[in-house]
């Protein structure tokens, strides 16, 4: 080895040992506020936050923030819950939008294959709700036949009374079964009754869509 390489050995060996004892360089606001730049970093300095350099040239090589206080950090923490939440929700509701998207159209080609114009729809709303109407007139007839039949077996049940007799089981089971067919045609009323309305409001709501899609 020549005394040329064995300098040159040397030199690049003083280099790296230079390089490797070199310690980090940092800048930090001192206790008075003050920029200070030290290759010694004070604890309460860490907390604050500072910036590493280059101990040549001085160039910011990384910059490390103040720690969170546990306020920031419980502050943080709920932000990110609070996010997730806004995030889960709006999932949901992008579901029920397509969801709703989808039933909407299903409905929109039911009613133009089911009405070729408005006028059927309304002849189909008129029909319905006639069929309804006699419904509720056959339950009412029924209803007012019951009603009188009650008042005959009601005196048939006095005058046994008053003749010192007991009801007898064929009386009793009449008045029970005619109270029975009173109370079933009284719900049927109330059934039909509520029937027409909603009848009426999806009748309304389906002719005011069928014009829209028809004139669109």
């Amino acid at each position: 080895m020549t005394k040329l390489n064995i300098i040159l050995i040397t030199a690049v060996l003083s280099t790296l040992s230079l390089a490797s004892n070199a310690s980090p360089l940092y800048r930090f606001l001192d206790e008075d506020g003050v920029s200070t730049t030290s290759r010694s970093l004070p604890p309460s300095a860490a907390q604050k936050g500072y910036d590493i350099l280059d101990d040549k040239s001085l160039r910011l090589i990384e910059r490390i923030l103040p720690a969170l206080t546990v306020e920031q950090i419980a502050e943080e923490e709920r932000q990110i819950a609070e996010k997730k939440e806004a995030d889960r929700l709006a999932e949901i509701k992008a579901k029920e939008d397509k969801k709703q998207q989808e039933q909407q159209e299903i409905y929109n080609k039911n009613l133009l294959a089911s009405y070729a114009t408005k006028e059927d729809l309304i002849k189909k709303r008129d029909d319905a709700l006639s069929h309804n109407k006699t419904q509720i007139e056959k339950s009412e007839a029924l209803l007012e036949k019951g009603k009188q039949y009650s008042l005959t077996l009601q005196q048939q049940a006095a005058e046994q009374e008053l003749a010192g007799q007991e009801l007898s089981d064929n009386l009793k089971k009449r008045l029970k079964a005619n109270n029975g067919n009173i109370k079933n045609n009284e719900d049927a009323i109330e059934r039909l009754n509520l029937e027409a309305q909603q009848l009426t409001k999806q009748y309304a709501a389906d002719l005011e869509r069928l014009q829209q899609l028809l004139t669109r």
